[in-house]
């Protein structure tokens, strides 16, 4: 092995050993539990059940114990996001806890950001201490923390290998397609390493869902359209459409599943969108700058939570770029009016504008949502784009920097200056909020109350028994029932072994019609109807009603004739259906 290998090697693990070690101090990890979720509340449920029914089933398109008695379809649900499923599969070789596999999969996703990042700085020869520091401040932002319950959108680390695609493609490399100077006609050129490299990327992005995707193939065509102009030739923008196909393509064979299904049992209701989504979503310039909500600096936290008073403020609230992100966001608008910019940064500066005209509210997305599909709304999403657009900025000047200097004592002092800058941004970037530091011990305590109450009704019942459960809650995407938010009826599920829950059918379905009429029935009515399907239990979830339960439980008990199982939280309680029992 090469001392260049050797060396190369060395610089990528001091990566991860600093990501890990930065994760570890930020989000107080020697406080967690491996084998409770770090986030166990709204969409992070639907990951958790994901996981699970990969780990039990095969994969997780179809999961017997949800929805009862059909079994629920997710593949009715236009998300796939295979590749991101994969990686937990893979870990659930060494353990079939799916708590443990999604959070050694949410942590892992901080080293894997920093590697990709630090890949696509050491492919334009940026020096390591500039590299690194860069890798990590795009590793530790905000939007990583924050979309801790939204498991998939944290899992960014594609992002600066799709950059380099893009970046390719805008300086017109001869990628895939190139027209020969004596001949008109395109031609293909799949061997060189770039070409590959573009092909795995455009397949591996096409399995991570929809949003990450659909920002690529906008930066490939906005990169594609620039080279060809500046250039003046086409194959650019024929590479850019080659790249698209087959990202589209890639998305089309991982959606085969839902296509399949819908086209079987009709379009389910499962995550319809507005095109007014797309403008409340939409991201803004002064989220992309301000600092982070709960910020360190008590005045700096004081003013985000004064400008969040205003309107259209919701998950786009997790945009900021940090102080570090913000001064390279800033030199990209100024280099849009400065003609002598070094080529990266000039191609960097249309990318920026037209990811951020896309994404803001009242841009283009909202046009797109309007005459195309409004599937797409959150565009605030694209922020992690905007976000190394801006850290490769900083990088490249603070590279340049740093080759500046010739003497010892100038780069010791300048590797010393940018650990202090890599120290104040981690810094600036986090804070001490849950989405940060998970609530540790109020989720543990929440966890196994869970844990206990599923396992008493499961000694109460027999294995593959169906259990229904109240209040009625639309799968997926709910609004809130009184005190329960959604999702809340999935935790059943996720501390049982034996059972079927009826929560999970997908919207619209006649299964969920039938669980929705039954609900709302006398409860006379409902027992019957529930037992008459096969149900061996009711489920309640005080939360889910105005009066906590008070008026259903004690009708329930007097028409069943025994007490119920309550949980050691007291939210939560289950009558079996089967008369009075022992327990």
């Amino acid at each position: 092995m090469s001392k260049q290998t050797l060396k190369t090697l060395g610089q990528y693990g001091l990566t991860i050993f600093l990501s890990l070690l930065i994760l570890t101090c930020v989000m107080k990890l020697w406080r967690a539990e491996l084998h409770v979720p770090f986030a166990y509340f709204g969409d992070s449920l639907l990951y958790s059940i994901a996981a699970k029914g990969a780990i039990e089933n095969g994969w997780w398109f179809y999961n017997p114990a949800l929805g009862a008695p059909a079994g629920l379809h997710y593949e009715a649900y236009p998300a796939m996001e295979n590749f991101h499923l994969a990686l937990m599969k893979l870990i659930s070789i060494f353990t079939s806890d799916h708590a443990a596999v999604i959070n050694l999969f949410y942590l892992l996703t901080f080293p894997l950001t920093a590697i990709t990042a630090l890949y696509f700085f050491q492919h334009f020869k940026f020096s390591f201490a500039p590299a690194l520091a860069g890798s990590l401040l795009y590793t530790f932002l905000p939007y990583h923390f924050f979309r801790s319950y939204h498991l998939l959108m944290a899992a960014y680390y594609l992002v600066p290998l799709m950059v380099l695609a893009v970046v390719w493609v805008s300086f017109g490399e001869r990628l895939l397609i190139y027209v020969a100077e004596n001949s008109r006609r395109p031609r293909f050129d799949l061997k060189s390493p770039t070409a590959l490299f573009s092909v795995v990327v455009c397949v591996l992005v096409g399995a991570c869902g929809v949003y990450y995707p659909y920002f690529f193939c906008f930066l490939l065509l906005v990169a594609g359209i620039a080279a060809s102009f500046n250039n003046r030739r086409v194959s650019p923008l024929l590479t850019a459409v080659f790249l698209i196909a087959l990202v589209a393509g890639s998305i089309v064979v991982n959606h085969l599943p839902t296509i399949k299904y819908q086209s079987e049992h009709g379009r389910a209701a499962m995550g319809t969108r507005s095109a007014v989504d797309a403008e409340v979503m939409g991201t803004k310039i002064t989220q992309l700058l301000l600092p982070i909500g709960g910020h360190r600096v008590e005045k700096l936290g004081a003013l985000k939570y004064r400008y969040n008073l205003g309107p259209l403020v919701n998950e786009n609230d997790t945009a900021s770029l940090g102080f570090v992100g913000s001064i390279g966001f800033l030199v990209l608008i100024a280099a849009l009016f400065y003609r002598r910019m070094p080529p990266l940064i000039e191609r960097l500066s249309y990318l920026n504008i037209a990811a951020f005209l896309l994404a803001t509210i009242g841009g283009f997305g909202v046009l797109f949502a309007l005459i195309v599909s409004p599937q797409i709304r959150a565009y605030n999403r694209i922020s992690v784009f905007i976000a190394f657009f801006s850290l490769i900025v900083v990088v490249y000047l603070l590279d340049a920097l740093g080759k500046r200097l010739a003497t010892w004592p100038q780069r010791v002092f300048f590797c010393v200056c940018l650990a202090v800058i890599v120290a104040a941004g981690v810094l600036d970037q986090t804070t001490t909020t849950f989405f940060f530091v998970p609530e540790y011990d109020k989720i543990a305590r929440e966890y196994k109350s869970d844990a206990e109450f599923v396992s008493r009704i499961e000694s109460s019942l027999r294995a593959g028994s169906m259990v229904f459960q109240l209040p009625y809650m639309q799968f997926p995407e709910s609004p809130s029932v009184h005190q329960m938010i959604d999702h809340e009826h999935l935790k059943a599920y996720l501390h049982s072994k034996k059972l079927r829950w009826s929560y999970g059918v997908a919207a619209g379905e006649n299964q969920d019609v039938w669980q929705r009429t039954v609900a709302a029935q006398p409860v006379n009515e409902l027992v019957k109807s529930v037992r008459g399907a096969g149900f061996a239990g009711i489920y309640l979830n005080r939360d889910g009603f105005e009066d906590h339960g008070a008026k259903i439980e004690s009708e329930l008990t007097a028409f069943l004739g025994t007490q119920p199982i309550v949980s050691e939280q007291g939210n939560l309680v289950f009558f079996h259906l089967g008369g009075p029992f022992v327990y």
